[in-house]
């Protein structure tokens, strides 16, 4: 049944802050590493819960490769003076006696940052928080190992670009050189060390990096009388330490959506799917990636759309208007977060991040962090990187990823808040007879994406004209099913139109979110829309007596193929839905 907005109020009224809050403490009793038995007791409770509230559980221990940091020390060579630091996940483990070599400072690790200086058998010292583009840089530029400035504090992070667990593929792909971090005060005085002279520094790093089954668990609420399509709702167990509120406020405020779920199971229209992963934080989304590939079928055939959640309800997080979504899934996100907080929501493209690992299978995705600090708690763009916007810059507050994200840093009245907003979307999501979402809009990103690209010299030799006017058939199209789902309809008709919508997103996603299409994941790397055809930039920047650049060419003429068929095929989906329902 469709709620009105009286009988919405009503369920969400029914969130519980004393249950919530019972939840958070429970399961933020144990640092929960991926893998372990800390871990394995936090899933058992939640399976608890689950069953207790009526769902059917499943359980599955796929073999990942998973990555624990151990230890890391940093040495100034001439005093003997150690520096605190850490190290990574996926970091290169160094022998007993470490690394030594001439440091060497690369400011924000970019790419103009090591055209300016020699960085080749150093190691470099870079700005800001460890990640895998600058592990991606760091092996390309050949350096001994890399000292990242985390900022005031610490920050545990996971430095792989390889998206899961590595195939016969990507495994190349995992970083061969050492990561450590050091916050801002021992990054200043390696600075003004530098600037006296040449500084050598000693780097010993241990990670635990291997092959070991980890948990996952799904629980389902079936809708009564559905048509076997679901909403898929996740979020991690995983924690670095004890992870409150990264993610143990997140696993509770899904067990009270299943709880309140489970009371109005009569008026679902289609099931609901938890999903609580590990291997997030040190195994680079893997077990969500194990299932992307493993219910792939199923996935494709019957998944409307894939909420994620991360870190809700934490203290001061005040901001609502910058979470995540897709172009298609905005309008849906931003008129729930407007009614619940009278926020309005920005558009924010969701990024490589988060489990976001069904973007191949063209399953339309909203959400992860949904609240973030009002004001930043970092310098420069720290805030941006742990999850706050640029405008912003108040992300998921300081403790995030260190040993202060504790029950403290749990506000119940905002975790409240944040559980109403994910129980009213996943509801909205399992109840509405027409699925609530404008595919104009992703045709609109797509649209505006080719015209950038068609100021990109070269643009003309893969025939991408063709593409923009074949997108303005698509964007009419598009605009007419978008209207005709907002019209009252019967229940066959909404039967046509959701599987036509589903359709169009099995076509457009991959296209807009992919380089590597439905089958393959793209690295753990920043994305831009049609992400296969942004090579073209790298096309600009050859020649034709280059040696990579008639094979970036056919490379391009390839994927220009895909995004044609799939804008066609997106069409066709749609004039034949609607003739059939006019």
């Amino acid at each position: 049944m469709e709620y009105t907005p009286q009988g919405l109020e009503q369920v969400l009224d029914e969130v519980s802050a004393d249950t919530l809050m019972q939840h958070v403490t429970t399961i933020a009793r144990w640092v929960r590493l991926s893998g372990t038995p800390a871990e394995a007791e936090a899933f058992a409770y939640i399976e608890s819960v689950a069953r207790g509230v009526g769902l059917e559980v499943t359980r599955y221990a796929p073999v990942c490769l998973v990555s624990l940091p151990l230890s890391a020390s940093l040495v100034v060579v001439k005093s003997n003076e150690s520096i605190p630091c850490i190290t990574h996940s996926f970091s290169a483990s160094t022998e007993s006696g470490g690394i030594e070599a001439e440091l060497v400072y690369v400011g924000n690790a970019r790419e103009a940052d090591y055209a300016a200086t020699s960085a080749r058998g150093k190691i470099a010292l870079a700005e800001g928080l460890a990640t895998p583009e600058k592990a991606v840089l760091a092996e390309r530029h050949g350096v001994a190992g890399m000292i990242h400035i985390s900022g005031e504090h610490l920050h545990e992070m996971i430095i792989s670009p390889v998206w899961g667990s590595p195939t016969a593929e990507t495994i190349h792909l995992l970083p061969t050189r050492p990561h450590v971090s050091i916050d801002r005060k021992a990054g200043d005085h390696l600075k003004r060390l530098l600037e006296s002279g040449p500084v050598r520094v000693r780097l010993t790093t241990s990670v635990d990096t291997g092959w070991r089954p980890l948990p996952l668990l799904i629980a389902d609420l079936p809708a009564p009388d559905g048509d076997g399509s679901f909403v898929l709702f996740s979020g991690h167990v995983d924690s670095w330490h004890y992870g409150a509120m990264d993610n143990g406020s997140a696993n509770a405020l899904m067990l009270e959506v299943a709880r309140i779920l489970s009371r109005h199971r009569e008026d679902l229209r289609r099931s609901v799917r938890f999903a609580f992963w590990s291997g997030h934080s040190h195994a680079r989304y893997a077990t969500s990636t194990w299932y992307a590939d493993h219910a792939w079928d199923e996935l494709w055939e019957r998944c409307v759309a894939h909420v994620n959640i991360d870190s809700p309800g934490a203290i001061n997080a005040t901001v609502l208007s910058e979470a995540p979504t897709m172009a298609e899934t905005h309008d849906f996100a931003r008129e729930v977060i407007r009614s619940l907080t009278g926020q309005e929501l920005h558009y924010h493209r969701i990024g490589r991040l988060g489990d976001q690992s069904f973007w191949g299978t063209g399953i339309p995705s909203l959400f992860c962090s949904i609240s973030e600090q009002g004001e930043a708690q970092e310098e420069g763009d720290i805030g941006a990187l742990i999850g706050g916007s640029r405008a912003r810059r108040g992300g998921l507050g300081w403790w995030w990823h260190t040993t202060e994200d504790t029950v403290d840093k749990i506000d119940p009245a905002n975790l409240v808040r944040d559980t109403r907003v994910l129980l009213a979307t996943v509801l909205g999501l399992a109840t509405a007879p027409v699925l609530p979402f404008r595919q104009s809009r992703a045709v609109e990103e797509i649209r505006d994406a080719l015209a950038d690209l068609a100021t990109v010299t070269g643009a003309e030799l893969i025939g991408l004209a063709a593409l923009r006017q074949e997108c303005d058939l698509l964007l009419n199209a598009a605009r007419r099913l978008d209207a005709r789902c907002e019209q009252p309809v019967d229940a066959q008709t909404a039967r046509r139109l959701n599987r036509c919508s589903m359709r169009v997103s099995r076509e457009l996603i991959p296209v807009n979110y992919t380089a590597r299409g439905p089958f393959e994941q793209d690295l753990a790397l920043p994305t831009k829309p049609l992400p296969g055809l942004q090579r073209l930039h790298d096309l600009s920047r050859l020649q034709p007596a280059d040696p990579g650049y008639y094979p970036l060419l056919h490379s391009l003429q390839r994927e220009r193929n895909r995004v044609l068929h799939a804008l066609r095929s997106a069409r066709r989906h749609i004039e034949e839905t609607l003739d059939t329902s006019a």
